[in-house]
């Protein structure tokens, strides 16, 4: 699944994995709009299912079927961001 630019994320200011995460985006250069706030509550208003375990930040990713789903796991998503999405790399092959 190809992902649809700017990446949507959920996050608080003092989060340090929103924190990472943000960071990994602007080194990469990769567009994103950032909600600051509760990922559950922002989550109900866009009538996204809430991941089982709510972590800082809370990507909105498509998944295999093209629907935006809540996923809040930084390894696994910097790994996709380095498959999905071409330019400068954060992880060494």
């Amino acid at each position: 699944m190809t992902l649809s630019l700017p990446i949507q994320l959920i996050g608080s200011p003092p989060s340090p994995y929103t924190r990472k995460m943000i960071s990994i985006l602007r080194y990469r250069r990769i567009p994103y709009s950032l909600t600051w706030g509760d990922p559950g509550t922002e989550l109900t208003k866009m009538g996204i299912a809430k991941p089982k375990i709510g972590f800082l930040p809370t990507f909105l990713l498509p998944d295999e079927a093209g629907a935006l789903q809540a996923v809040c796991d930084s390894t696994p998503i910097i790994r996709r961001l380095e498959a999905e999405v071409q330019g400068c790399a954060a992880l060494r092959t």
